[in-house]
Parts: C-alpha cells; structure tokens; sequence
C-alpha cells in the first residue's frame, strides 16, 4: 500500500498549484478509489487480500461512535485563558498534563476549545 500516500501527495501538489488558499482550509488531500473490477464477498476475504486494493459490498450490522482525533489542542480556563497547543491524541490525558492557570491560578475546570483545535482529517 505504498501507492496511496504517493497519490495523495501528488493530489495535494495539483490542488495547491489551481487553489492556492487551500491549506488553509484542509491540510490534508486523501486519493479514494471506486469502482474496482473485481468485488468479492466480505466472508470471502482471506490471507491472499492482505496489502491488496478489494472491493466488497455489504451491511453494516453493528456500529459504534465515531469520536474525532485531534491533532492540537487548545483549552480554555473558566476564565477565559487560553492553554495550548497540546499534541497529545487523547483529551483526557491532555487535561491531565495541565498546570494551574497563570490568570487566576485555577486546576480547572479546563474545556477544549473547538475554534483553534485542529482535527485530523480520516
């Protein structure tokens, strides 16, 4: 699978050479295949499949959340100082990692601040 971050590098190289204020709104640019020639049955798939493009079809039966992953993180003080930015995946952790606030010397309650975190894009 070497050959999908080549094309989403040369996809990004096209669409920052037409648009070029695009980065600004999406960092990332991510190649999606349809319409492959060959679909096989989901029970069906085997050791032969690994590192190989398939294509499928099928229901979804069971399904969970999807929380977003975060690339920055900025959180707020109830007083209204900003913390950040903090590169850690898991928020949780993050507010953990968190000293007293600088304004009015606070442990929290800190909110992550959705306007200036940056969300990974999958």
């Amino acid at each position: 699978m070497h050959m999908l971050p080549i094309l989403n590098g040369v996809a990004s190289e096209i669409v920052s050479e037409i648009y070029p204020d695009y980065q600004e709104f999406h960092r990332e640019i991510f190649v999606r295949m349809n319409d492959l020639p060959v679909e096989d049955k989901l029970r069906e798939l085997r050791q032969v499949h690994l590192n190989a493009l398939i294509k499928f079809r099928g229901v979804v039966t069971k399904r969970t959340q999807v929380f977003p992953q975060f690339q920055q993180m900025y959180f707020r003080c109830q007083c209204g100082d900003l913390k950040g930015p903090i590169y850690d995946a898991d928020p949780f952790e993050a507010r953990k990692s968190l000293s007293a606030c600088i304004v009015c010397h606070a442990r929290g309650p800190y909110t992550v601040d959705e306007v200036r975190t940056v969300y990974r894009n999958y």
